[in-house]
């Protein structure tokens, strides 16, 4: 069978709402035959006969008729529906933007973002990943995100595009009994040799331990975890101290305890945190509104 088109269903749905060959004519705007060579293949096509000819009377459906018009109704509903999806893609309403981001940066950012942006932009699926900071640059290298919320820890710039977010400054985290907590400022040779629990994920270890090369300081490293989290509940009971860039907005742990923040004398470059793509990927268009979005979400640095 012949398929059948949008336009042969619209003509017939008219007659049937009009009730005539010469009244769907006037409303769709053609010639009466050309409605009538409309119907005439729609019922040689189907095999159906789909309206009774009432001469002075007009038009009328047949039960086949009744039946076939709800169908035809529907297909000129998602019709109408392909025209408002087609618009909306076109104009960047909706798709799928795929985002990874790095799981110590996740706690404090992700949930605003997706509720956010969902808010705003209600047609677009931000498929999310939550990984290391390695993961995520191997993942957009390989395509298998469209962007990733990660730290600036030497990414480089002739391979991925790179939007700034917010600056994350380091800072000491030590247990309420600690000689420095009641300190406004310290400078960091003050924990030279200290007992020291170290944010142990990829690329951050290495960040900290340069910076204790930088300042020429030798902490012990008594504990070491992936989690900013066990980090703080070690300080909290008194396992050593820690240098972290996230801050929490509490300083009470999971598990009860308290940390201390205190803020470092040395002037030292903030750690970025800024959302990247891959130059050779190909960009989504949903990609550019969302670093917009984000950008106005972080605020200045």
């Amino acid at each position: 069978m012949t398929k059948i088109t949008l336009k042969q269903c619209r003509y017939f749905k008219t007659v049937a709402q009009t009730g005539g060959i010469a009244s769907a004519a006037q409303v769709v705007g053609i010639s009466q035959p050309a409605v009538a060579q409309a119907i005439a293949k729609l019922e040689d096509q189907t095999g159906l006969v789909l309206f009774r000819r009432l001469h002075a009377r007009g038009m009328e459906l047949t039960a086949h008729g009744v039946e076939f018009l709800r169908y035809a109704e529907q297909m000129l509903t998602y019709a109408d529906h392909m025209e408002v999806a087609v618009a909306d893609i076109a104009a960047h309403r909706v798709g799928t933007l795929r985002v990874g981001c790095f799981q110590s940066i996740a706690p404090f950012y992700l949930a605003r973002i997706v509720s956010g942006y969902s808010e705003k932009r209600p047609g677009v699926v931000l498929d999310i990943d939550e990984r290391l900071q390695e993961e995520l640059v191997i993942a957009l290298g390989r395509n298998e995100i469209d962007l990733a919320i990660l730290y600036d820890l030497g990414i480089d710039d002739t391979r991925f595009h790179i939007w700034p977010l917010a600056n994350a400054h380091l800072y000491l985290i030590v247990p309420p009994n600690h000689r420095l907590a009641k300190r406004d400022s310290v400078s960091i040779h003050e924990i030279d040799g200290e007992d020291f629990v170290l944010f142990d994920a990829p690329q951050s270890s290495d960040f900290f331990l340069r910076v204790f090369a930088k300042f020429d300081i030798a902490p012990k490293i008594a504990f070491r975890s992936s989690s900013i989290e066990s980090v703080r509940s070690k300080v909290a009971h008194g396992l050593g101290v820690s240098l972290l860039s996230m801050k929490p907005v509490e300083n009470t742990t999971y598990d009860g305890g308290q940390v201390v923040p205190v803020r470092l004398v040395e002037r030292m470059p903030p750690t970025r945190i800024v959302i990247a793509s891959h130059v050779d990927a190909p960009m989504n268009a949903l990609a550019e509104p969302f670093v917009s979005f984000c950008q106005d979400l972080f605020g200045p640095g």
